[in-house]
């Protein structure tokens, strides 16, 4: 029966139309036509060449599927394009001098990343290794496509730059030298080939061979559409064998002869055509396959896209072809041929991908039933994946995820940042966050007593440049840790330290030592005690890629300069990205995610098209840092209109599908987008013959839309968070703050109950640049320990004393190298000018007495004792006794008309209890004046600001006023019924706040009337 398959006259030339299932179809007439049932090994003859691998695979699962429990004996099933010398139908050895071997991916990357260095280097634009291997990227692509079009002559480019490129892009051709002549030889001295140029070569070998003898076997090209050269010269091969058939997809073989005749490169038939006329025949010479009969259904979808996608020259027929489809198929030919095919137009790209989920997720409510979503855009597959998370389904991504964000890529992408920077807090932490890293003891150990140590000593300023800095953390003055987790800690700061130890070098290594110092700090770290922590890094999908990566550092990277560590991790990171995982395990077995390449001839019950707008599908030209469109032209790689060919022709074969769904979004980063040029043909085609009627034939039976906001819609409108005015027992309120605290109190209280009450604490961020807090402190450290010595008076040498202390204080609290010059001139400023400032103050009589001394003043509330305590910068003393209160300020200080109103309470509070004796280091005595000492360091230098006197109270009355403020606030928040308001002051209230995102103030503050209970 396989006879009639090859009994043609001419070539053997098929077809399938786009809404049959081609690879079933295939499968089914083979077994049929060699009765595979009767003879299990009559199909093991067969060579059946596919576009892909995926197909390839794909076919042999329909083969074993139609056996059923029979004998599944497969035919030998290949990718056209990956045919080996070593491969059937060639014996072992028989074509080993052909060609050399392929050089390997990730070698050829290295060995063009090292000729990029050395041109770069040679023009005076050093770039970094990670630099060069990005364009190593689009150059070995540029090779590729050199190879698969059979171009070997550049030296048309010399004509070309001047025609094409404008003069400050010239330069770039030089780049071209590496393809013309260096890295042909490169190959040569390396014994290796390209892969493409290995894969031209070996087709044009079997097509040599095949034409000289044909094989003894049956041999059947299917679902390629002929637009490679070697390919479509083997496949014309394969269509005139005694034993050989080649099927085209859905090929348009009744197409009207105007659109017939105009096909150009950006046409879905284009390739197909090419051939078809190539091997002299006529389109009504492509047979249809047989056992695949077109229904009347299916025909109407197929030519409904095929006039949608005609020639753009040929569209002003649309109306006259309107007539005559109508007239052929009957008046609802649009109306049925549109029947299954919806139009999804998201508001943006989020709600594009949460209603594709849904599309996903409703298929599988029928058992069975199967979908495909496709897309080039990778982006979109992913927030798809991450939106099908919520149902709890893992889809089966052709593209998978970058190496990067893998748990092993990650692991050793955050190892290397640590290792560069091992200073940074935020480089450490996560690296201590990943899920592989151990430092020796149990993961969940290892988690819990770090989080403890970054929480109490590693937020805020960054701790230095190396371990030991870190390590010094430990012992700080407020880091409270159990003895045994600050052991726990110490060990695996010291692992941290062994597996650092060969990575922590300034001098340039070869990648490969530094790609084994990592795999082994790597397998280190993870450790946990087990002896397994290699295993745990290499295993499973990111780590089987992780160690294939390494694998090539450590044995192909030669050709790469010699580097330093940072320079290694730039590189590592750029493959890390580059480098995708597919997922192999936990995927649903009815859905799957694929790109448009992966998708031929992949048929499912539900398709769903989505990303469909310009520059994504079909894709935008992109930059090429080669060669411009023009020099394409030039040296014959074709147009980019080819690409949209071929682009087309994948559209055209999905949407023909019998349930299709296209999807776009509207805007993309709040950005307006065009839709594809195909969705527009066949809207303006379709509201040519539909009228208004077009839009409902457009739409969906379900509203995915409105339905993925309903998943995230709670059901009534959004309400703010009211203020939060919470009222502990009084017995749980706080009877002792420091003066400071007051002025929070009386402006937020709700930050005193969150850190008194509930007993939390700001955490500062991690490795926090310094800034004016940072600043303050090391002005404050200097001054005390300086000015205590200037009691006998001020020495000559007072500024350079402020000077040299300030420089480790400014260091400690994080000022690098660079900012401290800065701070040291800024410093000097405010020496300068505090230095006068004591000696004006000295001549007058003036002494020193205290600088940061700490007191305790007891009240009794209602509720029982409150105490005040404070620590004050600086008394001064009069000749008369009475005392000066003095506050240092690197930034604004209180207005006299806040503390008046007792909301900067800060310097009275002092006062009075200097006049209470409640600083037991100093001699009670009267206020005379309260002053805020500014030293910016500006041009002044500094300022002194005097509160008390003049038009307003004195000092004394402002202390009074104070105690007695202090008194009443004590009286009120010992009633329990009083709340805990959040930034209850109309006026005064601070502008950021530590609770503030406790107390939601982002919502209540905008509520319209909101008024808080307990304000003033």
């Amino acid at each position: 029966m396989s006879e009639r398959l090859f009994d043609t006259s001419g070539p053997s030339l098929y077809t399938l139309p786009p809404q049959a299932d081609f690879l079933r179809a295939i499968a089914t007439t083979l077994r049929e036509s060699f009765d595979a049932a009767e003879n299990p090994d009559a199909l093991t003859r067969l060579l059946i060449l596919t576009p892909t691998r995926r197909a390839a695979k794909a076919l042999g699962d329909v083969f074993a599927d139609l056996a059923g429990n029979g004998v599944a004996l497969l035919p030998l099933i290949r990718p056209i394009g990956d045919v080996d010398v070593d491969d059937p139908p060639f014996e072992p050895g028989e074509l080993s001098g052909l060609a050399a071997p392929a050089i390997s991916q990730e070698r050829r990357r290295y060995e063009l990343a090292r000729l990029i260095l050395a041109k770069e280097r040679a023009l005076g634009r050093p770039i970094g290794v990670g630099g060069a291997l990005s364009l190593a990227d689009s150059l070995a692509a540029l090779l590729d496509d050199l190879a698969t079009e059979d171009v070997s002559d550049l030296s048309t480019l010399d004509e070309a730059v001047e025609s094409y490129l404008p003069a400050d892009r010239r330069e770039a051709v030089e780049f071209l030298d590496i393809v013309q002549r260096v890295w042909p030889a490169r190959l040569s001295e390396l014994g290796l080939t390209d892969a493409a140029s290995r894969r031209s070569l070996v087709l044009r070998e079997l097509v040599a061979r095949w034409s000289r003898e044909a094989p003894d076997h049956p041999v059947l090209a299917v679902g390629s559409t002929g637009s490679i050269p070697a390919a479509r010269d083997l496949m014309a091969v394969i269509a005139n064998l005694p034993q050989g058939a080649v099927v085209l997809p859905g090929f348009d073989w009744d197409a009207d002869q105007s659109a017939w005749d105009s096909i150009a490169d950006d046409h879905p038939q284009w390739a197909m055509k090419r051939f078809v006329e190539e091997l002299g025949l006529a389109r009504e010479a492509v047979k249809a396959w047989p056992g695949a009969a077109e229904t009347a259904e299916a025909a109407r979808r197929r030519r409904l896209i095929a006039e949608a996608l005609r020639p753009a020259e040929t569209t002003d027929e649309w109306l006259t072809r309107i007539a005559t489809l109508t007239g052929q198929y009957g008046d609802d030919f649009f109306a049925a041929g549109l029947d299954g095919l919806s139009l999804v137009e998201a508001p943006d790209e989020i709600t594009e991908a949460r209603s594709c989920a849904l599309m996903l997720r409703e298929t599988l409510e029928t058992p069975g039933r199967t979908a495909i979503l496709v897309t080039p855009d990778r982006m979109l597959a992913r927030r798809v994946s991450a939106e099908m998370i919520r149902f709890g389904v893992r889809l089966d991504d052709s593209g998978g995820a970058a190496l990067a964000e893998t748990p092993a890529g990650a692991f050793l992408t955050r190892l290397l940042d640590a290792a560069s920077n091992c200073g940074s807090v935020v480089a450490l932490t996560a690296l201590w966050g990943a899920p592989l890293f151990r430092g020796g003891c149990s993961r969940g150990q290892a988690h819990t007593v770090l989080a403890k140590f970054e929480a109490e000593a590693l937020r805020g300023a960054r701790p230095g440049q190396d371990l030991a800095a870190v390590r010094a953390r430990l012992d700080g003055e407020f880091v409270k840790l159990f003895d045994a987790d600050r052991a726990q800690i110490d060990s695996i700061l010291d692992c941290l330290e062994t597996a650092f130890a060969d990575l922590l070098s300034d001098e340039t290594r070869p990648a490969r030592d530094w790609a084994r110092a990592h795999a082994e700090a790597a397998e280190a770290l993870a450790e946990d005690g087990s002896g397994r922590g290699a295993e745990a890094v290499w295993s499973g999908e990111g780590g089987e890629a992780a160690a294939g990566l390494l694998r090539s550092l450590l044995e192909e990277s030669d050709a790469l300069p010699e580097m330093r560590l940072r320079d290694y991790a730039q590189a590592f990171a750029e493959m890390c990205r580059a480098r995708r995982v597919a997922p192999r395990v936990g995927v649903h077995p009815r859905l799957q995610v694929l790109g448009p390449l992966e998708a031929r001839l992949i048929t499912a019950d539900r398709v769903i098209l989505a990303g469909l707008n310009e520059g994504v599908w079909p894709p935008g030209p992109g930059a090429d840092p080669w060669l411009s469109a023009g020099m394409r032209r030039k040296v014959g790689l074709g147009a980019p209109e080819r690409r949209y060919g071929l682009a087309a022709h994948d559209f055209a074969q999905l949407a023909a599908a019998p349930d299709v769904i296209l999807t776009r979004a509207q805007k993309s980063e709040g950005s307006p987008t065009v839709a594809s040029r195909w969705l527009w043909r066949l809207k303006t085609l379709a509201r040519g013959a539909l009228g208004e009627a077009a839009a409902e034939s457009f739409a969906p039976d379900i509203d995915y839309v409105a339905l993925s906001r309903a998943l995230d819609d709670p059901g009534m409108p959004p309400r703010p968070a009211p203020r939060p005015a919470p009222c502990p027992p009084v017995s749980v309120r706080p009877r002792r703050m420091s003066i400071t605290e007051i002025r929070t109190w009386v402006r937020d209280p709700y930050s005193i109950y969150a850190r008194h009450v509930l007993g939390l604490r700001r955490l500062d961020p991690a490795d926090m640049p310094p800034g004016p807090r940072e600043r303050g402190s090391a002005l404050h450290d200097a001054l005390e320990a300086v000015v205590p010595r200037w009691t006998e008076g001020i020495p000559d040498d007072a500024v350079a004393q402020l000077l040299a202390v300030a420089e480790p204080h400014l260091e400690k609290v994080g000022f690098g190298p660079e900012d401290r010059v800065l701070e040291r001139a800024r410093f000097e400023r405010a020496a300068r000018w505090l230095v006068g400032w004591e000696i004006e103050r000295r001549a007058r009589g003036i002494r020193l007495d205290r600088v940061e001394i700490k007191g305790r003043m007891g009240f009794e509330g209602p509720a029982g004792e409150w105490a005040l305590t404070g620590r004050s910068d600086r008394f001064d003393r009069h000749p008369d006794g009475r005392l000066d209160i003095i506050d240092y300020k690197t930034g604004a200080s209180a207005s006299a008309k806040s503390i008046k109103a007792g909301f900067d309470p800060q310097l009275p509070l002092t006062a009075a209890m200097a006049r209470e004796g409640a600083f037991e280091a100093l001699e009670p005595g009267a206020p005379s004046g309260l002053y805020y000492i500014s030293l910016p360091g500006n041009a002044q230098g500094g300022k002194e600001v005097r509160i008390d006197g003049g038009k307003t109270l004195e000092a004394s009355e402002f202390a009074d006023m104070a105690i007695a403020d202090l008194r009443q606030w004590i009286a009120r928040f010992d009633d329990e019924t009083m709340p805990y308001g959040s930034q209850i002051r109309a006026q005064y209230v601070n502008d950021y706040g530590d609770f503030d995102h406790l107390a939601r103030r982002g919502e209540w503050a905008s509520a319209a009337g909101e008024k808080p209970e307990g304000s003033e």
